[in-house]
């Protein structure tokens, strides 16, 4: 594939008993890496008829726009931040399309001079809003670098304020589709008819999504992203690319220097994807990616054991099962038990049923990020020893507006994903994939499920990409590109950046953080960050077979407060902020 970008041009642009019956139904909604887990309603349980009404939506008024290739920045934000439009081509290799998408760009100017120029980032996804991550974690990650470098991220076309992905006419129509079994609202039930209506609903999803995106869904794929990012690098006056990637991410940074090796600066791939399997089946990439999910587990359990009941809750063995490892094995036991005897739950605030699988959400989520075990281990302790609900309860995503005004683009990510995809042809049908779904379930008991059925809707979505890039792996880079992976990650395992290193033929360098959570960033590591800075300032490519630790124990010294309070964390794309309510 050629590594020459093209230039760039402009031009023209429920009732009541029915939604009490959805939320007496929760079941598990864990949500993998790049791809969130689309539910099926309580209504196809229960025998009521969705709602499929959904007229066109009218056309949009074109934006005020700076030029092609240009930028307006302006003030959005505290510590410098300044935001602005920039305008790509839909098409990258047809200049006789002169369609456009503006991508809105966000910067945290250097604050050390002489500036190394622009620091591109990525938080993964796909669908993941690279304004959001700047606004959360940019400082943090400017800090790293010394302030060398300019922050700058955007938000991948068809993502967030660029023109996102549009699959219904209005914000009611999308909340409607979600509470009355759309992909999007409820859990998937693991009984077969359900999955075949989930199949269903899926399918539907995507011919939704290509009504109201029209055309512009076949230029979402990871390749067109990669060209814009190719843009963004010559808008800046740049000759090299300087990017840090995480999680899907590395995915599109994989992309990038295979397409444009020449323009290769220093290029972190940060919790890296398999390339081949992400690009290929799914079925074969959700077992490749949970190699690792249930060992984390197994090290939580070994962590709190070593912490103790002050720190740690979970840790009180009993006399039926007092060995090493016994928190872990409570765990999975309390999974299968409310799997079979759900615990119905109710108080002043509100009641709820409490399942397996959504234990196991909570759980799944815990293996992203360290840093949320000793806020969320109380909840699962008072399940584990005493079936005491009120606290999982207390646990749940932000809630959202019961009639909205704003639209919002929740499965983003099949625009991007389902286009970069090609399933082996075992699994491109229904009962096929099904199939493959059991597979997949025997590679983790806490998720393989969940992150097969998320990518169900890739089986019957309706177009396939302008330009699609999988491979080769092995393009020669101008520099060489540094891999970072955590040895525990529960849902990009070394053994995948270690494949990658190996098809890139010695363009890239592994190296290794041993510690827990998805990507570098979920634990804390001064030695990590001096490798860091020492390759993206220095450019000191780390010797291979390097490693560092992670500092201090995941169970901290126990707070001398018990005052209850409302705590929100974001635990970053695909599961977002989830609030925890009573604590």
């Amino acid at each position: 594939m050629s590594g020459e970008s093209t230039p760039l041009r402009s031009g023209e642009g429920a009732s009541a008993a029915v939604h009490s019956a959805l939320e007496s139904v929760k079941e598990f909604a864990s949500r993998p890496v790049v791809c969130r887990v689309a539910l099926v309603s309580a209504l196809l349980l229960i025998g009521l008829s969705p709602f499929t009404f959904y007229p066109t939506a009218a056309t949009r008024p074109a934006p005020k726009l700076p030029s092609p290739g240009k930028f307006d920045w302006k003030p959005c934000g505290p510590d410098g931040l300044v935001c602005s439009k920039f305008v790509v081509p839909w098409d990258h290799l047809n200049i006789s399309d002169t369609r456009f998408i503006p991508l809105a760009v966000i910067k945290i100017p250097s604050t050390t001079k002489p500036s190394l120029g622009p620091l591109f980032l990525n938080p993964g996804g796909p669908g993941g809003s690279g304004l959001s991550f700047v606004r959360n974690r940019g400082k943090f990650i400017q800090d790293i670098v010394g302030g060398r470098y300019d922050i700058v991220s955007w938000d991948p076309r068809g993502v967030g304020e660029s023109e996102p992905l549009k699959c219904f006419a209005n914000a009611y129509q999308q909340q409607l589709f979600n509470e009355f079994g759309g992909p999007s609202g409820r859990p998937v039930p693991r009984d077969s008819d359900p999955l075949r209506q989930f199949f269903a609903y899926a399918e539907l999803l995507g011919k939704q999504c290509e009504k109201y995106t029209g055309d512009f869904l076949k230029y979402m794929s990871t390749a067109s992203v990669a060209r814009d990012l190719d843009a963004l690098r010559e808008a800046f006056g740049q000759e090299l690319t300087n990017y840090w990637g995480f999680s899907y991410g590395t995915f599109l940074g994989a992309t990038y220097v295979n397409m444009f090796g020449d323009r290769v600066g220093r290029v972190i791939l940060d919790g890296v994807v398999d390339p081949t399997t992400y690009s290929g089946d799914k079925i074969d990439w959700a077992i490749s990616s949970l190699v690792h999910t249930d060992e984390v587990v197994d090290g939580l359990g070994l962590e709190c054991e070593k912490a103790g009941p002050l720190r740690c809750p979970l840790a009180k063995p009993t006399s039926a099962d007092f060995k090493p490892g016994y928190v872990s094995r409570a765990l999975k036991s309390t999974f299968e038990k409310l799997r079979n005897d759900p615990i119905v739950y109710s108080d002043e605030d509100g009641s709820a049923v409490i399942t397996g699988d959504d234990f196991a959400e909570v759980l799944f989520q815990m293996t992203f990020s360290p840093s949320t075990w000793p806020l969320l281990v109380p909840a699962l302790a008072d399940i584990v020893h005493d079936g005491n609900a009120s606290r999982l309860a207390a646990v749940s995503s932000a809630v959202g507006d019961s009639c909205p005004v704003k639209l919002e683009a929740p499965d983003v990510h099949y625009g991007v994903i389902c286009t970069d995809t090609e399933n082996r042809p075992e699994h491109s049908t229904r009962e096929g994939y099904l199939k493959g779904v059991e597979e997949s379930s025997s590679a983790s008991w806490l998720a393989g499920f969940a992150w097969a059925m998320s990518c169900i809707h890739c089986v019957t979505w309706p177009v396939t990409a302008v330009e699609r890039f999988a491979g080769p792996w092995n393009n020669p880079t101008r520099n060489k590109v540094m891999l970072i992976a955590n040895k525990l990650d529960p849902v990009t395992p070394i053994e995948s950046a270690q494949k990658l290193e190996r098809l890139m033929e010695g363009n890239a360098v592994l190296f290794t953080q041993v510690g827990y959570g998805h990507c570098s960033l979920a634990q804390p590591s001064k030695c990590t960050n001096k490798v860091i800075y020492n390759y993206l300032v220095n450019g000191v490519v780390p010797e291979p077979g390097t490693k560092c630790g992670v500092d201090g124990s995941p169970f901290p010294e126990v707070s001398a407060s018990s005052e209850k309070i409302d705590l929100t964390i974001d635990f970053g794309f695909p599961f977002g902020r989830t609030t925890f309510r009573k604590f």
